[in-house]
């Protein structure tokens, strides 16, 4: 029983619901009704501008009932239009209505438009084609110069327009250097900003980017490039160290550093000058690469200065070479060479010491005075007599056996003898002289007194008994007066020089 009616139940819904698929179906022939839609003007559209719905509906004599459009978005649908088509409205319908974008209709978008019936039941639908709302602005930027000295100023200026190519209106553009912001107002859709560059930027490309922003909430942003010109700011001059000495590597660095203080590529020219402020070379070297300076063995002790020196800007160094005392001893045939190694004058005396093979020894002492780099030497064949001798020079600088042919005092036993030869032959030669003195006779001047002391003893004529003849006279004026001056009253009498014999 239970299931007759269950099953009658089943037979009547289906029934009623074949009357009313029979009844829609019966609507739908009776309608005629298309719904015909233009193309968007844009494909894309900025949150605050209209899209424009723009169709007909044809065929719709007889139809009464509404017009309904939904606008789908992301998957939501909404209504956006609701119009009322009566009986007596002209046909056809037609259809045009703006509708504003909204930030929540961002994405991709379309409207369905549907025809209902005075029951609300949709007689005809149709969907537009896809748009979509974006926020996005374009921002075209340009500067008044590609490349600029840092402390100038560079201007950077631009357009804002929305998607379709149309200026905003009213917003703001954000123009970020560097890390530092700076803000500009947007006048139909233009701006211009002067930033003034530091003094320190680096040099080298640099990117300015900018946001813009209308009032509607639409965000644009572009960025544009420029140069920052290297201007040379300091030289310096970097040496490893402070102190050498002679025959040293000196490493130097020149760095002519800009006003971020990096290395400029290129070269500079250095010079050096030696303590007397001579100058030893000149030479054009690489900004920042390490030149190898090689010192002379023989380089002056004292202050030398190093200079540089690029365009407008000039610098020096002093570094200091120590004093270095030294020589070299080398035996070569016989001959003792001894040269001056250091860079000061050497003046030590050099000791060569000889022994024969009877265990003789022979002492050599040259004293020295020697220029830096300066050689003497000495031929042992003239210092000692011949024989097999042991050397010892200067400290065992030089050791070892040494065959001498003589030198021409060879007949001697040793410089001793040599020595007491020379000491009597001088004696002998002093005691010749003094005997060849004393052999010769008076001196002048015992004559002349002798001759005086004759023409004083002799008796004193009377003036009146005889006169002199004027040349006897003049005679004995010239003996007084000579004996009077040599021989004073008042003085002691003159016992004779004993070493008249040299006069």
């Amino acid at each position: 029983m239970i299931n007759y009616l269950n099953k009658l139940c089943i037979l009547r819904t289906m029934k009623k619901i074949g009357v009313l698929l029979f009844v829609s179906i019966l609507l739908l022939m009776s309608v005629k009704a298309e719904i015909n839609l233009n193309s968007f003007e844009a494909a894309k559209y900025n949150i605050g501008e209209k899209v424009i719905l723009e169709g007909k509906i044809t065929d719709s004599e007889g139809f009464v009932g509404n017009l309904e459009v939904n606008s789908v978005c992301a998957n939501s649908s909404k209504q956006v239009y609701l119009a009322l088509i009566e009986a007596n409205a002209v046909k056809p319908y037609n259809l045009y209505q703006e509708f504003p974008i909204k930030e929540s209709m961002l994405g991709n978008c379309y409207f369905n438009i549907n025809l209902k019936d005075e029951n609300g039941e949709i007689v005809k639908s149709k969907s537009s084609e896809l748009f979509e709302v974006t926020r996005e602005l374009r921002v075209d930027l340009e500067l008044n110069v590609l490349s600029q000295n840092p402390g100038k100023e560079i201007i950077v200026s631009g357009i804002v327009r929305d998607f379709s190519g149309v200026r905003v209106n009213s917003g703001s553009a954000v123009v970020t250097l560097n890390g530092k912001l700076y803000a500009s107002g947007l006048s139909n859709g233009a701006f211009s900003y002067a930033i003034s560059l530091p003094t320190d930027l680096d040099s080298g490309s640099w990117t300015i980017d900018v946001q813009a922003t209308d009032l509607q909430g639409n965000e644009g942003s572009d960025k544009i490039e420029f140069k920052v010109l290297s201007v040379a700011k300091d030289l310096s001059l970097e040496l490893d160290k402070e102190t050498y000495n002679p025959g040293d590597n000196v490493a130097v660095k020149v760095i002519l550093s800009d006003q971020s203080g990096k290395n400029l590529e290129g070269s500079s020219t250095i010079q050096l000058y030696d303590p007397n402020e001579d100058k030893e070379f000149t030479k054009v070297i690489k900004n920042g690469d390490e030149f190898i300076l090689s010192l002379s063995n023989m380089a002056l002790p004292g202050t030398w200065i190093l200079e540089a020196e690029n365009n407008d800007f000039k610098v020096n160094r002093k570094f200091f070479v120590d004093e270095v005392k030294s020589k070299s001893v080398v035996l070569k045939d016989k001959i003792l060479m001894i040269t001056n190694t250091g860079n000061v004058d050497y003046n030590e005396p050099v000791e060569v010491l000889l022994e024969d093979e009877n265990g003789e020894e022979y002492q050599i002492i040259k004293k020295t005075s020697l220029k830096p780099n300066q050689t003497i030497s000495i031929d042992l064949n003239k210092e000692v007599p011949k024989g097999n001798y042991q050397i010892d020079v200067g400290g065992n600088l030089i050791t070892g056996n040494l065959i001498i042919e003589g030198s021409a005092l060879g007949n001697l036993n040793t410089n001793k003898s040599i020595g007491y030869v020379a000491l009597i032959f001088v004696f002998l030669f002093l005691i010749f002289v003094v005997v060849s003195r004393g052999r010769r006779g008076p001196s002048r001047r015992e004559m002349i007194r002798n001759k005086g002391r004759d023409i004083l003893s002799k008796p004193v004529v009377r003036k009146e008994d005889k006169k002199l003849s004027r040349e006897h006279k003049s005679d004995v004026e010239f003996f007084v007066n000579k004996v009077r001056k040599e021989n004073p009253v008042d003085k002691k009498e003159d016992k004779g020089n004993p070493f008249d014999f040299f006069n």
